[in-house]
């Protein structure tokens, strides 16, 4: 038999009555093109160049600009990880320091390991999300919460050696927002740029019941992904500058390495498409989706299934209590045909977005409410007694990190990706430090950096992880049976 092709999969797949909950935004509704390969074009003339935007571009990304109130937007086509990337390495020098969260994306760490560039953690809050009267009493879902604004502070304060920039993630993958008007205050107070890591933050601002944009409460760099929560094609985004704090022309030279020399006119009519729609139209589409979502909150109630709510609305996290997530999220695919956008241990997250249809939350409802009256099951992960269960992970892909479990780092990223490495086996590997990372993904955070010591605990998680079967990835040694660590005569 021939194999199918990926044109092949694709086409028949989305002639199934598949339903996404997940990314991207536009949720296969886009209308506002017809064949791609019509539009695909290279920068002939009067079609302007990305790179020295002049003429439309400039217009486009000006209206982008217009959109989120930013003082200059930037078209990204190689996604929010372009933007990143661009940003660390225009703020911070070589040797710098730079403050991050420590459950940022990895492009984050990818910045700092292309670069000699010293990182700092910032822990979110351990934060329990709360849950709905009822169901699953005492097993809220454990996500990691907000950076706290005191510990941005104390860092800043302590008289030790003070960061070229600070990086935030806000919203984290799973909605939660932190006061991002309140650390970007005390890093101008010490006249540090705030990047901010909004890329499923897109819509923020667009309505009352969403967060504000972190372009409106001060941060220097904002980086969204339209295609992640608005109607724009997969890799596109946009990287937003404010202040006088930013070397903008440091930061347009990184974008110009960064981004393709070949941008894509399809993706970059995407985006300008998408930001004359939430133009025009957003207010309509806005009112209309969140009417949907409060309907279906509303209806949502069940017996063995909560729906903790984050700072984001837009994100649908289930916890059921008498089944295991995967079978949750088995279930919602091969049964209802409804696709969510991520598994892990303890819930099952859903993303929706402005292109969500009645139809579609009315499709997730009645899926749920028939799960709900499944028996209770002996699953692979269950709730042991005492509470907690195994396995556990929060942030979406970060194992939680609480003061006693943080990582020791031995080593700066660069150092451990260009020192000299062995590869040993994985069970035997504890007390030795990382020269790979180790991510589930998605979202992409890393469990293991290089640099970091690899711990037992550690090692333990990752058995439990990839034994119930989520995906692992960052290692060369794809079987995760081997990795590679930093030779012992290396470590300074």
């Amino acid at each position: 038999m021939i194999p199918m092709s990926l044109y092949e999969k694709l086409t028949e797949y989305c002639a199934s009555d598949a339903y996404p909950f997940h990314m991207p935004g536009h949720k296969r509704r886009g209308a506002c093109m017809q064949d791609p390969f019509t539009f695909d074009i290279t920068e002939i003339d009067g079609f302007d160049n990305l790179h020295h935007a002049e003429g439309i571009l400039k217009d486009a990304q000006e209206r982008a600009a217009a959109l989120y109130h930013s003082s200059e937007t930037h078209f990204l086509v190689n996604g929010s990880t372009a933007g990143i990337l661009s940003a660390i390495l225009a703020c911070v020098p070589p040797g710098g320091l730079l403050l991050m969260v420590r459950n940022s994306h990895k492009s984050a760490f990818h910045a700092a390991g292309l670069r000699d560039i010293r990182t700092q953690y910032l822990y979110p809050e351990a934060g329990l999300i709360p849950q709905h009267a009822g169901a699953g009493a005492g097993y809220p879902a454990d996500l990691n919460g907000p950076i706290d604004p005191s510990c941005v502070e104390q860092v800043l304060s302590s008289g030790a050696p003070r960061p070229s920039a600070i990086f935030l993630t806000s919203p984290t993958y799973d909605g939660v927002v932190s006061d991002v008007k309140a650390i970007a205050a005390l890093a101008h107070r010490y006249r540090i740029p705030l990047i901010v890591d909004e890329a499923h933050g897109a819509h923020f601002g667009m309505h009352p019941a969403f967060p504000p944009s972190s372009v409106s409460q001060g941060a220097d760099i904002v980086i969204h992904s339209l295609h992640k929560t608005l109607p724009s094609l997969t890799q596109t985004a946009l990287l937003h500058v404010n202040g006088d704090l930013v070397d903008r022309r440091q930061l347009r030279s990184q974008l110009s390495v960064f981004q393709t020399s070949s941008p894509s006119y399809v993706l970059m009519a995407s985006i300008d498409s998408c930001v004359q729609q939430m133009a025009s139209q957003g207010r309509e589409l806005f009112e209309s989706y969140v009417r949907i979502l409060k309907q279906f909150r509303t209806r949502a109630h069940f017996a063995h299934i909560d729906l903790p709510e984050t700072d984001d609305p837009s994100r649908i996290l289930l916890v059921p209590y008498h089944i295991s997530a995967r079978t949750l999220y088995d279930l919602l695919r091969d049964r209802y045909r409804l696709q969510s956008e991520m598994l892990a241990p303890s819930y099952v997250l859903m993303l929706s977005s402005v292109a969500d249809t009645e139809d579609g939350f009315c499709r997730l409802l009645h899926a749920l409410e028939e799960i709900d009256r499944i028996p209770p099951q002996a699953d692979p992960i269950q709730i042991p007694e005492g509470g907690a269960r195994s396995g556990q992970i929060s942030e979406s892909g970060a194992l939680r990190r609480t003061h006693t479990d943080r990582p020791i780092v031995r080593a700066p990223i660069f150092q451990a990706l260009n020192a000299q490495s062995e590869k040993v086996p994985f069970e035997d590997a504890a007390g030795k430090v990382s020269a790979e990372y180790l991510y589930l993904y998605p979202p992409g955070i890393p469990l293991l950096a290089p640099g970091e010591e690899i711990t037992p605990a550690l090692l333990r998680s990752k058995e439990e992880l990839w034994s119930a079967g989520y995906e692992l990835q960052g290692t060369e040694d794809h079987t995760l049976t081997s990795i590679w660590i930093m030779k012992e005569d290396t470590l300074s």
